[in-house]
């Protein structure tokens, strides 16, 4: 018992040492930039949280990062690694905006249920093949889809650009969605919507999954030890699969919330990154559902932030990638330290 509780403090005082050295560096390298660390980051607090429509701007952007990142976490916790979130967002926004366009099922409701389930099919169908490929051919799963994010990325960049380009548009984009498969935004001057709320409900869901019912049990044990689990009864390739599906899914459902919550089409420069950011982000959660929500929450602070930053200041906006990256590297530091002291 004592051991257990020095261990806990020790974990304890190394996490606030952990925060203390990023946010020390972090105040370097805002004072490098030319203004008082201080000042910088009352910029990038006020410019995130300062007011009711910068703090939902802040919430709204949270929602593709915490589906990115959970979206590498589920296959992470099979010993997966899904790098293809980039690509399955895409396919998911471009299968959410093609029902958007074409069809109308008369009902809002329906309509928003039927792009949604589409967008998850078309992300759960871009990562089906890498884990098919690692499966039976023993393909590594980080190789293809790393490389399904560019040849996705080139797929959609011929769709928009030609059988399914808006004629009225000088831009390559889809055209936008009927106004009823729109998620209506809840209050005036934000594009806050419910797609927040959908997003904490599904890393809710996955928590209790992983916790509380038996395949979390076997998504776990799978991670850990496979010839274990295997020599346990349990179906270890059906597994794997099954968690890389989810994580395509959940992509895929991020692409498709964006196409309804904010942008209504599919254009040219979508998405702007989400799919490797929630790799970042679920890699400093450690694969855990509910650090996923706050570690997107800073990483979304850190992001709607630094507009502000740069607006009243000689810093530019991209000192938000390199706050995140030193955060990164002192996380990756700190895990290693634990793991190499043999304290997980």
């Amino acid at each position: 018992m004592q051991a257990a509780r020095t261990l806990s403090l020790r974990k304890l005082l190394l996490s606030l040492l952990l925060v203390v050295c990023i946010l020390s560096v972090w105040a370097l390298i805002i004072w490098f930039g030319g203004e008082s660390p201080f000042k910088g980051f009352s910029f990038i607090i006020e410019g995130s949280l300062g007011n009711h429509y910068q703090l939902l701007s802040t919430l709204n952007k949270m929602v593709p990062l915490i589906l990115a990142a959970a979206a590498v976490a589920v296959p992470a916790w099979t010993g997966m690694w899904n790098i293809g979130g980039e690509g399955q967002l895409l396919l998911g926004a471009f299968g959410a905006a093609l029902v958007g366009f074409s069809i109308d099922f008369g009902a809002g409701i329906v309509n928003i249920v039927v792009a949604l389930l589409v967008s998850a099919a078309f992300g759960m169908a871009w990562a089906a093949w890498p884990a098919i490929f690692k499966i039976k051919l023993r393909m590594d799963e980080v190789v293809t889809t790393l490389m399904g994010n560019y040849i996705a990325a080139q797929l959609i960049a011929y769709l928009i650009n030609k059988p399914f380009r808006d004629p009225r548009s000088p831009l390559a984009q889809t055209p936008y969605i009927k106004s009823n498969y729109v998620i209506p935004y809840l209050f005036e001057g934000s594009q806050f919507s419910a797609t927040f709320f959908i997003a904490i409900g599904i890393v809710l869901v996955l928590f209790v999954f992983r916790k509380k019912f038996i395949m979390g049990y076997e998504f776990e044990i799978t991670g850990s030890n496979s010839v274990f689990a295997e020599l346990s009864g349990v179906k270890v390739k059906k597994i794997k699969l099954l968690s890389m599906l989810i994580g395509g899914a959940l992509a895929g459902l991020a692409g498709g919330l964006l196409v309804l919550g904010m942008t209504q089409r599919v254009m040219q420069s979508f998405p702007p990154g989400y799919g490797f950011t929630g790799l970042l982000i679920c890699l400093l959660a450690f694969n855990d559902p509910l650090i996923i929500i706050g570690i997107a929450f800073l990483f979304s602070v850190l992001q709607t932030g630094s507009v502000n930053l740069q607006l009243f200041s000689s810093v530019p906006a991209e000192i938000s990638g390199v706050l995140q990256a030193v955060m990164v590297l002192f996380v990756a530091a700190f895990k290693t330290f634990i793991v190499g002291r043999g304290d997980n």
